[in-house]
């Protein structure tokens, strides 16, 4: 060098080389598009179904199965949570696939699906299809966020399928149930503190 320096050596490559700044932020962006490219795939055996019934006029029918949707993200995201729990425990020969948790996730969908669409006032077809299509297009990004450690309460709304968490959920749904036993008493007659 003309002022007396060294070059400064190039950093070390080979197995154990931690890559250049430039190299992690290609590894991410490749990383993030391909999480992009898979992420929630669309489910085309849904989109064959809804082909045939979907109607664009029908806003109380779409409302119900936005809350349908949203209900059966929640309860899939729970199930995932406790899936990845207890995958921790387990030896990694021991446990549980994405393909049998999917499987588990499409049994819940079986026995769930009629319950809600008789509570919602639905189809059971089109409460199953939904909870399937909920299911399929999301269980590997609620893998993914469960095993790293992601809050599993959030899932849903982050992920455009319901417009709240599930704690605010849960807590909206805690004060009706407030209300409609507050307006249960009232109608009895008696209010708090009167005698009989």
């Amino acid at each position: 060098s003309a002022f007396g320096r060294r070059p400064r050596p190039a950093p070390p490559r080979g197995a154990g080389a931690m890559p250049r700044p430039r190299t992690w932020l290609a590894l991410l962006l490749v990383a993030a598009l391909v999480r992009c490219a898979l992420a929630g795939a669309r489910d085309e055996e849904y989109q064959q179904w809804a082909a045939g019934v979907y109607k664009d006029d029908d806003k109380e029918a779409h409302r119900r199965g936005k809350a349908m949707a949203c209900a059966f993200c929640q309860v899939c995201a729970s199930a995932v949570k406790k899936q990845a729990d207890l995958n921790r425990d387990l030896p990694r020969e021991e446990r549980y696939s994405e393909e049998q948790t999917e499987e588990v996730l499409l049994d819940i969908c079986a026995s769930t699906a009629p319950k809600m669409a008789q509570t919602m006032q639905g189809f059971k077809k089109d409460a199953l299809m939904l909870c399937r299509r909920v299911v399929k297009e999301h269980v590997g990004d609620m893998l993914d966020a469960a095993s790293l450690g992601e809050d599993m309460d959030l899932y849903c709304k982050e992920n455009n399928v319901c417009p709240t968490s599930m704690g605010d959920m849960t807590r909206m749904l805690d004060m009706l149930a407030k209300a409609a036993a507050e307006k249960a008493t009232e109608g009895d007659g008696t209010e708090a503190g009167e005698e009989l």
